[in-house]
């Protein structure tokens, strides 16, 4: 039988990262058939709202590209993640996977359908938040929808903004989410408050500098902690709430940072932490992260970095013959175009682990000791890590590969391996070279960046004759071959993919 190139436009593969491993592979990129886009889970295997599939027709060969943004709500139709004018001084979403209002500075957000955190359909929340300078508030012009995402560009009327003077709040819609942020571009005289009055049935997540659950009070020194973490101002607070295309816990996704920060310890002490600080709405930041004290050989800060996938719309049976998990670096809002700094002069490298976060839908700081130790794929040197906007790729190596859950979720961390790694299996004997009040980072954009630049895991594998109960009468598990062909080079049997 004549295998025929794919030519149909709606049909053949773009993914760039699909591509690359086809390539690496030696696939036929040709002959290989996007065979199912986004979809919702509840149609059963081989769909997911986080996922796409492809399939080689030369083989029995599948992929599946899947990341952590939902592309479809639950009743299968696109996430359209952008800003529509409802009214005067009045805006509502387009279609995503909740209901939202904003006018003045107001915003009201409604739950569609139940959530696996506990939410359920129609629970809503409604926040006007308020900003203080030293006590006194400080008053915003009208909100005005911007033509173009200012961190993302792939994304056009999908972020508010209101000037404060003394920085600017953006309101950010994307696939699933509301993100939040103050934006500060210089360093407040005095104590930041930000109160956001919130009622309802629950409550945004609130950034690193919360007080409760209603508000954030940064400090000058915090001010000068944020500024060391994010290269400089501008300098960025922010609180978000997230959504979910159906309810089931199992498979969830979510990405982001750990650390334990504001510390003047040694290293061995600062590597066993079990961390104080979480962030899973960040979309560009330090995901690797080494800070010294003024005190000899003394440290302030470590992060690590998590992923998860929603891999349960692979098959039951599925083989997994090859996975990559890429991540692209980060530029800190362009004032770090290398992707990396190493003014401690250690050349941190890095690679991907285990973990095991607590939830699948947000990341809390106990789940800073969660990363492993046993390395997933080859070690990416701190000269190889990639320039701003470009993805490293990291290969997982069999012990990465059967991570992968075929019925939930994938749980992988980012970690420096010559000093955070090395100093947990051997404590007391790799702390870095020691220099007076200054860092080492590689960065990362998170999923929160959106489409373009989020993390990505391309898996190939096959799937044997499990969808073909029986050929001419006979159960397909006791056929070796047909025709004289073995059939793990069948790709299809009148037209049923094998």
């Amino acid at each position: 039988m004549v295998i025929l190139r794919i030519t149909d436009p709606t049909k053949i593969v773009t993914d760039e990262l699909l591509l690359k491993s086809l390539a690496e592979q030696g696939v036929d990129k040709d002959y290989v058939e996007f065979s199912q886009d986004y979809s919702p889970r509840s149609l059963g295997k081989g769909h997911s709202p986080y996922a796409k599939f492809y399939r080689d027709l030369n083989s029995n060969k599948r992929f599946m590209v899947v990341s952590g943004l939902p592309m479809v709500d639950a009743d299968g139709v696109k996430i359209e993640a952008g800003w529509k004018v409802a009214g005067i001084n009045y805006f509502s979403e387009k279609n995503n996977l909740f209901r939202v209002k904003v006018q003045g500075t107001q915003v009201e957000i409604t739950v569609r359908n139940d959530q696996p955190d506990g939410r359920k359909a129609g629970s809503k929340l409604t926040f006007n938040p308020q900003l203080f300078l030293n006590g006194v508030e400080q008053i915003p012009e009208q909100s005005v929808l911007l033509p173009v995402n200012p961190l993302n560009p792939n994304y056009t009327n999908n972020t508010l903004e209101w000037d404060y003077g003394i920085c600017k709040r953006r309101l950010r819609i994307i696939e699933g989410s509301i993100l939040g942020s103050w934006v500060f571009a210089s360093k407040p005289v005095g104590e930041v408050r930000i109160k956001y009055n919130q009622i309802g049935d629950y409550r945004l997540k609130l950034g690193q500098f919360k007080i409760g659950d209603d508000e954030e009070v940064v400090k000058p020194e915090d001010f000068d902690q944020l500024a060391q973490e994010q290269n400089g101002y501008p300098v960025i607070v922010m609180d978000s709430a997230t959504f979910y295309p159906d309810a089931h816990i199992e498979t969830t996704s979510v990405d982001g940072r750990l650390y334990d920060a504001g510390e003047d310890t040694t290293w061995q002490t600062l590597v066993a932490k079990p961390g104080d600080t979480a962030q899973d709405s960040t979309a560009d930041a330090y995901g690797v992260y080494i800070a010294s004290t003024s005190t000899g050989n003394q440290w302030a800060a470590l992060i690590r970095s998590i992923f998860l996938f929603d891999t349960s719309g692979l098959d039951d049976g599925a083989i997994i013959s090859a996975a990559t998990l890429s991540i692209m670096s980060g530029d800190i809002g362009g004032a770090v175009p290398a992707g990396k700094k190493d003014l401690l002069s250690i050349i941190p490298d890095v690679n991907i682990y285990s973990s095991a976060p607590v939830a699948n839908t947000s990341l809390a700081a106990g789940d800073f000791d969660s990363c492993g130790t046993t390395p997933f794929s080859t070690t990416i040197t701190y000269a190889n890590w990639a320039a701003g906007g470009t993805y490293n790729d990291f290969a997982l190596n069999a012990t990465g590969i059967a991570a992968i859950s075929k019925t939930g979720v994938s749980k992988f961390s980012a970690r420096n391996a010559n000093y955070d790694v090395a100093e947990e299996l051997d404590p007391g004997n790799h702390a870095p070279a020691w220099s007076s009040f200054t860092d080492s980072a590689l960065a990362i954009f998170y999923a929160e960046k959106g489409n373009g630049y989020k993390p990505k895991l391309v898996v190939t594998y096959t799937v044997g004759w499990a969808n073909i109960a029986k050929v001419s009468g006979v159960a397909s598990a006791s056929i070796a071959k047909m025709n004289g062909v073995a059939v793990a080079a069948i790709a299809k049997v009148s037209g049923v993919a094998v």
